[in-house]
C-alpha cells in the first residue's frame, strides 16, 4: 500500500507502521565495511577540525552501504554554510542546527545515515542555502528554518491566538517518531515545521499516565484525546483496547496528521479510515468542532476539528478525557467544560 505524503506528494516518504517496525533497528547500523567513527568534536571551531574543511559528498561515504555518521553530514553541512558566508570558520557543529533523524527513536550509538534520513531545524539559513544544501548532502531530506525562540511551541496555544510554525524552505519535513508502550509499538509521522516538537526518549511520561489508567481499568471504554496534535495518545488507547476513541484538534495540521497517522498505522491497529470531510476545505483553526473523519475495526474511532471546550456540548458521554495542553497553558475551562460529559477528566 503506497500512503501519498500530505507535504512533498511522494510515495516514499511515509512507510507503514508494520513495515518500520519490522525494520527500523537496522536503519541506523553501521555495516562491517563502515569506517570507525570520526573524531570531530561538537564544540570545536570548524577551522580546528583538521581535515573537515575539505568534507564534501564523499567523505567518509561507506562504498559498500552508501551510509555515513552524523557528525560527517553535519560538517558537510557546516562546510557549505561558511562557503556561502551563513557562518565563519569559529562555527562548530553544535551551531550548524537541531537534526532530526527521519524515523526517530532512542539509538544508543550515533546514526549511519543513507540518503533522505535529516530533517535539519537551522537559524542561520535562507532559502537558496537550504536548496543547496539538499542537493548537495543527499542525507538531508528537509531543511526548516527556526522561527522565534526554541521555548516557543509550535501550535497554537488556544483557539484564540495565532499559530506559530517553522518555515519549510527546501525539500520534505515529514518525519516519524517510533512510540513504545505496554500494549505495542505506533509510528507517529508528523510534518515538522507546524508541529510540535518532542525528541524519541524510550517511552514518555505521558505514555506511563495511560499505562497507570491501563491498570486502573480506565482505559477500556469511551476516550477522548483532547488536544490530540498527531494523534499519539488516542491510538494508543486504540492499541490498549478502548471500545471507542474520539481525537480532536483545533489546529489543522494536527488533525492532518492524526489522520495520517490512522492510515500509517492501520495494519497495527486493526482500523479502516475514511474520511468524511477534505481537511484542505478546512480553516486552520477552527472553533466549532467538525466530523473530518472516522474509522472502524478494532475500534470506532472519531477524528474532530475544533474547540475542545465546545466538543464537550456535542459528546453525550465519555469515560475518559485526556487534556494534554502545552505547558503553562491553563485548563481550568477545559477540565470544567468536561466535567458533566466525561466520568473522568485528565490533564496530562
Amino acid at each position: 500500500m503506497t500512503i501519498i505524503c500530505p507535504r512533498c506528494g511522494g510515495g516514499d516518504c511515509v512507510i507503514p507502521a508494520d513495515l518500520v517496525l519490522d525494520s527500523v533497528y537496522q536503519m541506523y547500523v553501521a555495516c562491517p565495511s563502515c569506517a570507525a567513527d570520526p573524531t570531530f568534536g561538537k564544540q570545536t571551531p570548524f577551522s580546528k577540525l583538521g581535515n573537515a574543511s575539505g568534507v564534501d559528498d564523499a567523505t567518509m561515504r561507506c562504498p559498500r552501504c552508501g551510509k555515513r555518521h552524523l557528525d560527517v553530514v553535519v560538517a558537510h553541512v557546516l562546510n557549505i554554510l561558511i562557503r556561502e558566508g551563513l557562518r565563519d570558520t569559529q562555527a562548530t557543529l553544535f551551531d550548524v542546527g537541531t537534526p532530526m533523524i527521519t524515523i526517530g527513536y532512542q539509538i544508543p550509538f550515533p546514526p549511519r545515515l543513507s540518503k533522505d534520513t535529516l530533517v535539519l531545524i537551522m537559524d542561520a539559513i535562507d532559502k537558496k542555502t537550504a536548496e543547496m544544501i539538499i542537493s548537495e548532502v543527499p542525507e538531508v531530506k528537509g531543511v526548516i528554518k527556526r522561527k522565534g525562540s526554541r521555548e516557543r511551541p509550535i501550535g497554537i496555544l488556544d483557539t484564540g491566538s495565532s499559530p506559530h510554525t517553522y518555515d519549510l524552505l527546501a525539500g520534505c519535513d515529514l518525519r516519524g517518531d517510533i512510540v513504545s508502550s505496554a500494549f505495542g509499538e505506533l509510528c507517529i509521522y508528523k510534518t515538522q515545521s507546524d508541529t510540535h516538537i518532542e525528541y524519541s526518549r524510550g517511552k514518555s511520561d505521558k505514555v506511563q499516565v495511560l499505562e497507570s489508567l491501563y491498570y486502573q481499568r480506565k482505559l477500556g471504554g469511551c476516550v477522548v484525546d483532547g488536544c490530540c496534535g498527531a494523534g499519539t495518545l488516542g491510538l494508543i488507547s486504540v492499541l490498549a483496547g478502548a471500545q471507542e476513541v474520539i481525537l480532536n484538534d483545533a489546529f489543522l495540521p494536527a488533525v492532518k496528521n492524526t489522520i495520517l497517522n490512522i492510515q500509517a498505522n492501520a495494519s497495527v491497529l486493526g482500523l479502516e479510515l475514511e474520511v468524511q470531510v477534505n481537511p484542505s476545505e478546512l480553516p486552520t483553526v477552527a472553533s466549532t468542532p467538525m466530523l473530518v473523519a472516522t474509522a472502524h475495526g478494532s475500534c470506532n474511532v472519531s477524528v474532530y476539528h475544533g474547540d475542545l471546550t465546545r466538543l464537550a456540548a456535542a459528546i453525550d458521554h465519555c469515560d475518559l478525557c485526556l487534556i494534554d495542553a502545552f505547558i503553562n497553558v491553563p485548563t481550568a475551562d477545559l477540565v470544567e467544560a468536561w466535567k458533566a460529559t466525561a466520568q473522568t477528566v485528565i490533564t496530562i
